[in-house]
């Protein structure tokens, strides 16, 4: 990237999405690699939970330290 290219913003939409696909193709990658059975009825909802957890945590992040809005 250039200096002269004007940096975007994160898309946190996107970012999460992203996440979860990896998540679950990791999950697909492990069972298949490994004798490891994954039991959707547990990883779906953990992958889930991480997924939130990581947006809570950059919703939180973002709002502090910027100016109090009217």
């Amino acid at each position: 990237m250039s200096p002269a290219e004007p940096r975007h913003e994160r898309d946190a939409v996107s970012l999460m999405a992203g996440l979860l696909l990896v998540l679950v193709a990791g999950l697909f990658l492990l069972s298949d690699a490994t004798d490891a059975s994954v039991d959707g009825r547990w990883a779906v909802p953990l992958v889930l939970i991480g997924v939130g957890a990581v947006g809570l945590l950059s919703a939180l992040r973002s709002r502090g330290g910027g100016e109090p809005s009217d």
